[in-house]
């Protein structure tokens, strides 16, 4: 091989390496639809949204948008979570936790508020926001909640994921989250 075949080759190869590592280390959106403070309101708005016909609800296929299910290791903080725990330091576990709640319910609507912030670097990012919902229950139960949320977003591989989430809600009269439910603001 010649001396300038074997510099191509080279090229070639320096070139595709670098393209990988490119990609695992690409960075994540800081303004617009895959930036953080946007994710956290669609994760509330589509992710967590049930209407009456969907299929069940599985996290794994319906939130892997938003968390990393390769790795699954973090923090997850919910005082309304079911159950007997409310922190998990697993992705795949907390969301799991939630699908019995999900399909038990003829729908689950949401509503943003206020006090929407982002804090955003190029590897992590800090949002907050505030929100309402509606769980209208199989049964006939109607909850309704006011609620806050911060999540913490890692980038990965180019997008962001969620490794820590703490959430708090109570219960409140629907007629008093009635005109937020369904604004996005």
């Amino acid at each position: 091989m010649t001396y300038l075949k074997i510099m191509l080759v080279a090229g070639v190869i320096v070139g595709a390496l670098a393209g990988q590592v490119a990609a695992q280390d690409a960075a994540c959106p800081q303004v617009g639809d895959q930036a953080p403070l946007t994710l956290h309101k669609n994760w509330i708005m589509t992710g967590w949204e049930r209407h009456e016909g969907d299929p069940n609800f599985v996290f794994s296929e319906k939130m892997s948008e938003y968390y990393d299910l390769e790795n699954t290791d973090g923090v997850f903080y919910d005082n309304f979570a079911p159950g007997e725990t409310q922190l998990f330091r697993d992705a795949a576990r907390y969301g799991a936790n939630w699908e019995d709640l999900q399909n038990a319910a003829r729908s689950v609507f949401h509503g943003l508020t206020e006090g929407h912030d982002a804090i955003v670097s190029d590897s992590i990012a800090s949002t907050t926001l505030g929100f309402v919902g509606r769980i209208n229950r199989l049964d006939g139960k109607i909850i309704a909640f006011d609620g806050r949320s911060q999540l913490g977003w890692q980038c990965v591989k180019g997008v962001w994921k969620i490794r820590h989430e703490m959430n708090y809600a109570w219960i409140v009269e629907p007629a008093a989250i009635e005109k937020f439910l369904g604004k996005a603001q």
